[in-house]
């Protein structure tokens, strides 16, 4: 003898059952932070006695929007991009909306292809480091709801990680140090945090009237790194200030091959913190606030693409509004002062 068929619990069950509306069971799955966490809690709890499933396809056809939302990368095998992932995703499950994640190759014909395609089956994108120019992201801004991270566009909401004070912080130090001829590694050509980490050091470097070599461009990759090694040595570089931690513990390697040790003959910093601890020496680096920098770049999306959109709650500021979080120096054993001449 079969069992009979269960029929799935619906809205109005867990509404009846919960002691309140359809309408707030509803906003309990798709906008939690409308509701109270008691309230909240008490729902989620007779939903998972009943086994109520909310159906969020059938809740995007009736709203007109998607249950997701793309995440475009340039590499995803960079780790402030997966740090980022993650932590998006954890403010995206509370929202009860999944994420699409592109790869796009430090390509920008291919980062324009995708957002295109993400524009119509989500219902926003966060474009990372993006290498289109600004008049086509303005173009993709007018089919998608849209957030840049790392990376100011005028009129675009964007979050991205401001170390402009901590750059000129390790700077000084390295000058205090008794460095006078100090190379900025460069990342990707392409990349607008590249250009505003090497404006920042540059324009330290005149202000204190310390010379600073310009090395040659890299696609920010570790390989790189190890590859930039010769020409630091060749130029007689002290030390040097990589744009992120994967070309820094490049040239750590780099440097070893060559018979160099790091900080004895060539200080290394690098930017993010991401892989700092499984560098030896420590690499003495500047937060990249990467989980941050994800949770707020979804909670603003999420503030954008929503039936209430105009404001973002959690920043107090318009969506339209750049959001620089502020990193700091992360000083381990990295760094040390030049070997004088006779050593």
């Amino acid at each position: 003898m079969t069992t009979p068929r269960t029929k799935p619990a619906t809205l109005k069950d867990v509404a009846e059952a919960a002691g309140v509306s359809i309408s707030t069971v509803s906003r309990v799955f798709s906008s939690p932070g409308r509701i109270s966490p008691e309230t909240s809690d008490r729902v989620r709890e007779v939903a998972r006695k009943l086994r109520f499933t909310p159906n969020v396809m059938a809740r995007s056809l009736i709203t007109g929007t998607s249950p997701n939302i793309g995440l475009v990368v340039p590499d995803i095998t960079n780790p402030y991009m997966t740090t980022l992932l993650k932590a998006a995703q954890r403010v995206s499950r509370g929202h009860q909306t999944g994420i699409f994640v592109a790869d796009t190759d430090d390509d920008a014909e291919i980062e324009r292809r995708v957002c295109e395609q993400f524009a119509q089956q989500s219902r926003g994108v966060i474009l990372c480091a993006p290498r289109m120019t600004a008049s086509h992201i303005r173009e993709i801004s007018g089919l998608v709801p849209l957030v840049l991270v790392n990376r100011v566009v005028e009129g675009i909401p964007s979050v991205y990680t401001d170390s402009r004070s901590a750059l000129r912080e390790l700077f000084d130090e390295l000058v205090e140090q008794g460095h006078r001829r100090i190379g900025y590694l460069p990342g990707p050509a392409g990349s607008w945090s590249n250009k505003q980490r090497a404006r920042t050091v540059a324009d330290r470097a005149r202000s204190l009237e310390v010379e600073l070599v310009r090395l040659d461009p890299t696609d920010g990759t570790h390989a790189a790194g190890v590859l930039a090694a010769v020409q630091v040595l060749e130029l007689g570089i002290t030390a040097v200030m990589a744009f992120d931690d994967v070309l820094a513990a490049g040239l750590v390697e780099g440097l070893r091959q060559h018979g160099k040790s790091v900080p004895d003959d060539v200080s290394v910093t690098g930017h993010d913190d991401i892989l700092s601890e499984l560098v030896h020496p420590g690499l003495t680096t500047i937060t990249g606030q990467s989980a941050r920098v994800g949770q707020l770049a979804i909670a603003r999306l999420l503030d954008s693409s929503g039936p209430d959109a105009g404001s973002g709650p959690e920043l107090g500021v318009l969506l339209d509004e750049s959001v620089g979080v502020k990193a700091t120096v992360v000083r381990r054993h990295s760094t040390a002062a030049p070997r004088s001449r006779s050593d």
